[in-house]
């Protein structure tokens, strides 16, 4: 008999999907289906996958071959971190917003360990909470360790499916820990029940959270976007593809063109400034 579940794991040899009876489940994919991951919906039947039901959203990076690669499924949002120390990267948190926006999956900013900013860097976190407030996405400052915002994170993100990316250094594994405080006992019996040793670290995991879920694992916290060209990067953009609608040409560069709504928008700091020069070198190298 067919039963519906959700792909939990993957081992390469096999995949473990937590059905939805509740039962964890070990199968083989047939060999027709593309590569499974974390988050997809797929119908199992006698130890096999016989079908995979269309993602929603997949997230995904290039390979050695510059071939896009799934990495995980059916998030719903992307979550930014950035922090000081090493240094809030808004030319990182930029470049995850466009792949998000391309990819279908809202962007959630979070900048971390507030508890550690001295006054100047005070000021840049209020300057770039500002900035994508004023897009309507979702920002919020919070520290693990005072727990400054923690509790607004974990309300924010029920509902939701998620995944955690930023760079080296800016807390996103001892977030994951608070949001998962039984995270490695969960991963321990998904182990146990697939015969796939808890090792194997490059695995990408899907948790339940409360109402929501999370993607986890270091190759998504690490994940770097595949390439993205010059259109990618000006609708990722949501607030400079909006002020470009009134520019005075349908193909606006919005770097020398006259009447140019998006550089007017900059000069009354309706755009901020850092945005667009972001922008810029986002367009340079695409």
């Amino acid at each position: 008999m067919t039963e519906k579940g959700r792909v939990v794991a993957n081992f390469r040899a096999a995949v473990a999907v937590l059905l939805d009876s509740g039962e964890l489940v070990t199968a083989m994919p047939l060999s027709k289906l593309p590569l499974l991951v974390a988050g997809d919906i797929v119908d199992y039947d006698a130890e096999r996958i016989v079908h995979l039901h269309e993602r929603a959203t997949v997230l995904q990076r290039g390979d050695a071959r510059g071939k896009p690669r799934p990495l995980a499924a059916n998030l719903t949002h992307l979550v930014i971190v950035s922090a000081h120390p090493p240094g809030i990267d808004t030319l990182l948190i930029d470049q995850f917003c466009v792949a998000a926006e391309n990819a279908g999956i809202s962007p959630i900013i979070i900048l971390n360990k507030t508890d550690l900013y001295e006054q100047s860097e005070r000021r840049k976190l209020d300057m770039v909470l500002k900035a994508y407030l004023q897009m309507d996405y979702h920002a919020l400052a919070v520290s693990r360790d005072s727990a400054d915002g923690m509790q607004e994170l974990l309300d924010l993100l029920q509902d939701k499916s998620v995944a955690f990316v930023g760079a080296s250094g800016v807390g996103k594994s001892s977030l994951i820990k608070f949001l998962l405080p039984d995270r490695d006992v969960r991963e321990g019996a998904i182990s146990k029940a697939t015969g796939f040793g808890s090792h194997t670290t490059s695995v990408t995991y899907w948790y339940e959270m409360g109402r929501g879920s999370i993607i986890d694992s270091p190759g998504v916290r690490q994940f770097t976007f595949a390439e993205l060209n010059s259109v990618d990067v000006r609708n990722g953009y949501i607030d400079i593809a909006r002020a470009g609608q009134d520019c005075k040409f349908a193909n606006c560069s919005h770097r020398h063109e006259p009447n140019c709504a998006v550089k007017q928008s900059v000069d009354d700091s309706a755009i901020a400034q850092w945005r667009y020069d972001n922008y810029i070198k986002l367009t340079d190298e695409a």
